[in-house]
């Protein structure tokens, strides 16, 4: 069931997002639009001018529990971005779930506390219902004791003590979620390589990668830098924004993801102990006001809805007072840099949005 449920997303996704479907893209010998390396998953490359390029992977096909992409795929990508032409300055690799954002182990603890704490209800229940209905004698019994304990398991499941945290399926919610994510230890081997490979390609190319990513219901930046080199090839971006139609998370988990650990990416091939590299992992504090004008407490990433503005400029022209437009020489070439600025809701309904930032993502100098 579910595999067909899976085919007929990537029907809709291809026909609703993308205007095409399996039998036309099968048939299409350029990757102008969209290409596939392995068979399984359709990514794609696109030019928004002759400086900047956006790269979509297909972070879910080739998805299980052990990793996000295959290894064929990431070998498919990589000369794609490789081979780009000088005049690319920025490239902007759309990632579903972010690849810089805090850990939450102790989110994780507890979710695998529950997970034990509920095999343990539910399979103590179911025992205790099976011998309590099978020893009732009188007609209709069995059926009033079993009714009785399914009220018990509910009253610890998604409607009582657990709820919010078991999904339709009675499996903890928040386990799967946190699966999901690039930071989880099952895809810290593979996180590590898209990083260190992105920063050697950006090194040899001086061309600035930035992730653009969402699927947490919040917003907020950071990026992976080399303190002692700020701005240089190390230096990846992350930009968070979620869907406006998405519900914010609870405060207590904005809380846990408000965390002072000191993170470091390791070298190529290594699993993430945080011991100190020449790559650091930062969130930014952006949002230092609320809405409404109150300070806020937290302020790295913001739980309303929000969407995400990309301008693309050049620093040396933004910083002089402005004069008529002129013809560009042709052999003048503009450093560009990008702007980024989140637009959140406001309180109440006909209250305006707030707009945070910028956040300035500079061109990677030649040789940085």
């Amino acid at each position: 069931m579910f595999k067909n449920i899976g085919r007929i997303g990537i029907e809709m996704y291809l026909l609703f997002q993308h205007h095409t479907t399996l039998e036309i893209l099968r048939n299409v010998s350029s990757d102008q639009d969209l290409f596939t390396v392995t068979g399984t998953g359709w990514h794609f490359v696109k030019y928004l001018g002759p400086a900047v390029v956006v790269v979509g992977p297909d972070c879910r096909s080739e998805r299980n529990p052990h990793q996000v992409m295959a290894g064929p795929t990431y070998q498919g990508l990589f000369p794609k971005v490789a081979m780009l032409p000088p005049s690319v300055q920025h490239c902007i690799w759309m990632i579903t779930v972010p690849i810089v954002y805090p850990r939450m182990e102790a989110a994780e603890s507890l979710a695998n506390t529950v997970a034990t704490g509920k095999k343990a209800v539910t399979g103590a229940y179911n025992v205790l219902g099976k011998v309590t209905s099978s020893v009732a004698g009188v007609v209709g019994a069995k059926t009033m004791v079993g009714e009785g304990f399914n009220t018990v398991k509910k009253a610890v499941g998604k409607s009582g003590l657990m709820g919010g945290i078991l999904s339709p399926f009675g499996e903890i919610d928040m386990l799967d979620e946190l699966r999901d994510q690039w930071t989880h230890e099952s895809k810290d081997l593979e996180r590590t390589y898209l990083i260190r490979t992105l920063q050697g390609i950006a090194h040899q190319k001086s061309l600035r990668m930035t992730f653009l990513s969402g699927d947490v219901n919040c917003c907020g930046a950071g990026l992976v830098h080399d303190p002692s080199h700020p701005s240089d090839h190390k230096t990846m971006y992350q930009i968070i924004s979620s869907a406006i139609v998405n519900v914010p998370p609870p405060t207590y988990v904005l809380k846990m993801l408000h965390n002072n650990k000191v993170l470091y990416i390791p070298q190529n091939g290594q699993r993430s102990n945080n011991s100190v590299s020449d790559t650091k992992e930062d969130m930014m504090e952006i949002f230092l006001t609320d809405v409404n004008g109150t300070a806020r407490e937290m302020k790295k990433l913001m739980g309303r809805r929000n969407y995400a503005a990309f301008v693309v400029f050049d620093p040396d022209l933004a910083s002089q007072p402005y004069q008529q437009p002129q013809q560009p020489q042709p052999e003048h070439t503009a450093k560009l840099s990008l702007a980024v600025d989140f637009i959140v809701q406001g309180d109440g309904i006909y209250s305006a949005p707030m707009k945070y930032g910028p956040v300035v993502v500079p061109r990677l100098e030649y040789g940085a």
